[in-house]
């Protein structure tokens, strides 16, 4: 089973926060080849302590974690980067209003967007989960599931799945 991970989980080990035993096990599938793990950079990884980018550059050289194309307009190109999926802003609109539904693409934070282009990315390089803790986006995985076939799950759910199957 392929997974994306929002990058939010990286900090979640990190920073030591609700989620790190998830993470842990996560990386605990990965070790024993029940899972592979991707991820998209984005301009958005901002990580000032370097920790994040540490756990990354360590998952990735244990070949535990992949980095992914991102999705992205033109201007959102990352030079050097594993590639971008262009899409447009229709199709960005589209996705945003299903998990926020009063948002304009032109006003929307750049959080948003980004979490729009993970989603967009996710679907794209054709994973099976987008693994993630944001509480919005999970709210609206059943919605999105119908609409654009992209599966949600939070850590703890895959995990739960991953140990019954055990």
């Amino acid at each position: 089973m392929s997974v994306t991970l929002d990058t939010c989980l990286f900090y979640d080990k990190t920073e030591n926060r609700a989620g790190k035993a998830d993470f842990d096990q996560i990386i605990e599938f990965a070790r024993r080849k029940r899972l592979r793990l991707f991820f998209t950079g984005t301009t958005d990884f901002e990580d000032t302590s370097g920790v994040a980018a540490r756990l990354t550059i360590k998952l990735m050289s244990k070949g535990l974690l992949r980095e992914d194309p991102n999705a992205g307009m033109h201007d959102e190109y990352m030079p050097g980067g594993p590639g971008l999926h262009v899409v447009d802003e229709k199709t960005c609109e589209t996705l945003l209003n299903l998990i926020w539904p009063d948002e304009l693409w032109k006003s929307a934070s750049d959080n948003k967007r980004n979490d729009v282009f993970h989603l967009l990315a996710h679907q794209k390089n054709g994973r099976h989960v987008f693994l993630t803790r944001d509480k919005k986006i999970l709210q609206k995985k059943t919605v999105l599931k119908d609409k654009l076939t992209i599966t949600v799950m939070a850590p703890k759910e895959l995990v739960l799945q991953l140990s019954q199957q055990s």
